[in-house]
This record gives C-alpha cells, structure tokens and sequence, in this order.
C-alpha cells in the first residue's frame, strides 16, 4: 500500500508563526542593551589596535607616527593609511591629549621612533559604560580599562 505524506494545516502554520511573533516581540527589546554593549568593545578595541599599529609604524619606519580621532564625526586615521576608520555614532568619544594636538573636534596622539608617544586618552560612553583607551607618554603602551561608578 501506498502512505500518504501528511502536511501541515494552515492552522497550525498559522500558530507557529504566532508563537515566533511573540517570542521575536519580548527577545528584541531586551537584546538593544547587549547589542549596545557589543558596540562599545568593538569600537574600543579597534581605537586601541589602531593606537598600537600607530606605535609600531613610528618603531618600524624610524620616525614620528599620527594617530587622529576626530570626535565630531566619528572617525579615525592612522599613520601610513588615508583611509579614515569610522566608528559606530551611537558611542560618545572625547579625546584628551597635549593642547597643541587639538584643534576643533579633531585631535592626535603622536608616536616616536623610540616607542615613547606624547601620551593621552581616547574615552568611548556607551550602553551606560565607560571605557577609556590610555596612552602612557613614557613607553607609548596602549592599555584599555573600564572606569567604574563606585
């Protein structure tokens, strides 16, 4: 004998796209603040790997490398590259270094041929944190850290 191959009814098509509706409904909205979060590491991450390859372009070539972070509109250029890196608009940056390496909503942070850097901090808000990206003027070392609300 032949068996007949049953199908699904319409409704329960109907009911399971209901279900997933639902489910999609209460999942989205308490995804946002870990999408949020998400944003904040990787923009972070990235200004500090781009600090650290600035580093290593002045040790490499011998002479004095740019990192520049323009905080207005969100971007940033390393040494040896014309292409600005953008970076998410939903984190708040601000960027403090020497005064001479200021000018509007634009800044820089300089790397020697020695290693050693005119130092600052690059600080990214986001999802209710704050992380900062610092930059020691001695070593040039990039450090990341989270600053906390105690």
């Amino acid at each position: 004998m032949i068996k007949r191959l049953r199908g699904f009814t319409l409704l329960e098509m109907i009911l399971v796209l209901v279900v997933a509706a639902v489910v999609a409904v209460v999942a989205i909205p308490n995804l946002q603040p870990a999408i949020a979060n998400m944003q904040l590491k990787s923009a972070t991450a990235d200004v500090a790997s781009a600090l650290r390859h600035t580093r290593g372009v002045a040790l490499e070539r011998g002479r004095e490398a740019e990192f520049v972070l323009n905080v207005n509109q969100h971007f940033y250029k390393i040494a040896g590259r014309h292409k600005p890196y953008s970076l998410p608009s939903d984190v708040k940056l601000s960027l403090f270094t020497a005064d001479f390496l200021m000018s509007e909503g634009q800044g820089s942070i300089l790397f020697y041929p020695d290693g050693s850097a005119s130092g600052g901090r690059v600080t990214l808000t986001g999802a209710g944190k704050k992380r900062l990206v610092d930059v020691n003027w001695l070593t040039g070392g990039v450090v990341i850290r989270e600053e906390t609300n105690d």
